[in-house]
């Protein structure tokens, strides 16, 4: 599978309820984000094409990465796979396969050429998304430059690039990855660094350039057991898919450009890491161009290519590294923006002590991301957020130095806008393998009365079937959450307190309050064995959630 069209192709034949194609015309000014929002919630996240794009002639597609059948029909063969676990054993078995791409003399990326004053950005009809962005943001172009220092090294890699114009993109090098080291290369030596984008590439190269390594090239080619076919550059020496639909070919200048602010991966605004300046020198592509747009924000399309291939790497070393194989299932739900991780643990194996804590204590090293990690019994179904939560509270005792262990000023990162200082975060290891607690059977309306009664509580959500064990409130800032814990029943084991702004009904958008506003070392409360996270947003906070105007919302609603 060469394209993204073979791509489109393949999900049109094997899951065709997750395609949508859209021929009414949309504005590329936060409708296709409206569309994008409105598919997330639907349970299968369909995948998207634009075909009657307002202003444009080209077809845009997105989306296309919002579902786990979905990734796993981009690489290897053509069967969907069960989830993701299968997904990570594909990824990690073609790791060991040796296929080299091949280079060719032409190919469909180079119908049409544009160079010096024909170059035009504003053509391409590149998606303004969220009413805070800077600009109109090309979000899944793959940035791909050499080693200044080695030269046959070659990197991929995922950058927000904003529209400046004509011939100009803004661009910021959040991750310090090799992008930036590569860029820091040609300053050393007064040079720009020569770069070329790639815009709607196959999906396996997609998944590789957002697996953070170098060599990307070959990895596509193993994921899928076929050559990846690559063309020079007009412009610049560099290599590039054949088959992709458009090329931008250019160079990182030595001054600045204008970039951000941009909505990233956590649900909230993001200002500019590095502020780079791209000239574009050349366009290419083929006749009947398809513009491939990745749905920013903490859309699980963003949150699936981003996280699925470190992931599998993980997964595959945490089996790799302990004494005993007693991993069974390994999640990052993408709700949790890369900052929660659920496990489970074979139910025999995990009764050893301290073994569901050395899992957690691996994995957090492995994955500087993640601040809550919990380990849980085989059988639990991690996948389903509300159950999990009621599991966790019904079989931890949530003690510290027990069920629960605290890690204060531990690397993490950088865009987590609760840290109290960039890239530095806490973190919590939750052992719930114990067995499980029962509960009083007072009736739910009784418990709703009781929690309504405490001074500051605005609402009370129960989850998984109204079980009392995990309770969502909806609270004041002037509600003390050891206040809430102590008024609260002993039915209340784990308690979350959120903002206004959380549905308190969907345990989606809870887990993303938790992960995203809340340190567990500062926002954590213990008593008699439960606890409280208090997932309110401080005095002093500043990040700001992504929002759609008004008006789009009320026309996809």
């Amino acid at each position: 599978m060469q394209s993204l069209r073979s791509f489109i192709r393949r999900i049109e034949e094997a899951v065709p309820d997750q395609l949508v194609t859209v021929d009414e015309e949309v504005d590329s000014r936060y409708e296709i984000t409206a569309y994008i929002q409105e598919m997330e919630r639907r349970r299968e996240n369909p995948g998207l094409i634009f075909n009657n794009v307002k202003g444009y002639d080209s077809p845009v597609a997105a989306n296309l990465f919002g579902h786990i059948d979905r990734m796993n029909l981009a690489i290897g063969d053509s069967t969907v796979r069960n989830g993701r676990l299968d997904f990570y054993d594909e990824w990690n078995a073609s790791m060991n396969r040796e296929v080299s791409p091949v280079q060719v003399h032409g190919g469909p990326v180079k119908a049409v050429l544009h160079s010096g004053d024909e170059v035009d950005l504003t053509s391409l009809p590149v998606p303004l998304f969220y009413e805070q962005d800077g600009g109109r943001y090309i979000t899944a172009g793959l940035m791909v430059a050499r080693n200044p220092d080695r030269c046959e090294e070659l990197n991929l890699t995922y950058a927000r690039m904003v529209v400046n114009g004509r011939t100009d993109l803004g661009v910021s090098f959040h991750s310090r990855g090799h992008m930036w080291h590569y860029l820091e290369g040609s300053k050393a030596a007064g040079e720009p660094l020569d770069v070329a984008i790639i815009i709607g590439a196959q999906p396996a190269l997609c998944l590789a350039a957002a697996a953070k390594i170098t060599d990307e090239y070959d990895i596509a080619s193993a994921l899928t057991g076929e050559p990846l076919e690559l063309v020079g550059c007009e412009t610049v020496d560099l290599p590039v898919p054949s088959r992709a639909e458009i090329i931008l070919e250019g160079k990182v200048l030595l001054d600045e450009g204008a970039e951000g602010p941009f909505t990233e991966y956590t649900g909230y605004i993001s200002g500019r890491s590095t502020r780079n300046h791209i000239r574009v020198d050349a366009i290419t592509r083929r006749e009947d161009a398809i513009f491939h747009a990745v749905a920013p924000n903490n859309a699980a399309e963003h949150l699936l290519l981003s996280g699925l291939p470190k992931q599998a790497r993980i997964s595959r070393t945490l089996v790799d590294s302990m004494h005993v194989s007693a991993l069974r299932d390994i999640i990052w739900p993408v709700e949790g923006t890369h900052f929660v991780c659920f496990l489970t643990l074979d139910e025999k194996m995990s009764a050893t002590p301290g073994l569901a804590k050395q899992y957690a204590l691996l994995l957090l090293g492995l994955d500087h991301y993640v601040k809550y990690v919990a380990i849980l019994p085989e059988g639990t179904d991690i996948t389903d957020i509300a159950g999990t939560m009621n599991a966790i509270a019904s079989r931890c005792n949530f003690r510290r130095g027990s069920g629960v262990e605290l890690l204060g000023d531990v690397f993490g990162q950088y865009l987590d806008p609760s840290s109290p200082e960039a890239g530095l975060t806490s973190k919590m290891i939750i052992d719930a393998t114990g067995p499980k607690t029962s509960v009083s059977g007072a009736t739910v309306d009784a418990l709703r009365e009781t929690a309504m009664r405490i001074g500051g509580v605005e609402d009370v959500a129960f989850h998984d079937g109204g079980s009392p064990l995990f309770a969502v409130v909806k609270a004041n800032p002037g509600a003390e959450a050891s206040h809430v814990l102590g008024e609260l029943g002993e039915d209340h084991r784990l308690i979350a307190i959120v903002d206004r702004d959380i549905d308190i009904n969907d345990p989606r958008e809870v887990l993303w309050a938790v992960a995203t506003r809340s340190q567990p070392v500062s926002d954590v409360t213990f008593g008699d064995g439960r606890m409280v996270i208090d997932a309110r947003k401080p005095e002093g906070w500043s990040a700001m959630r992504a929002t759609l105007p008004e008006s789009v919302m009320a026309r996809h609603l």
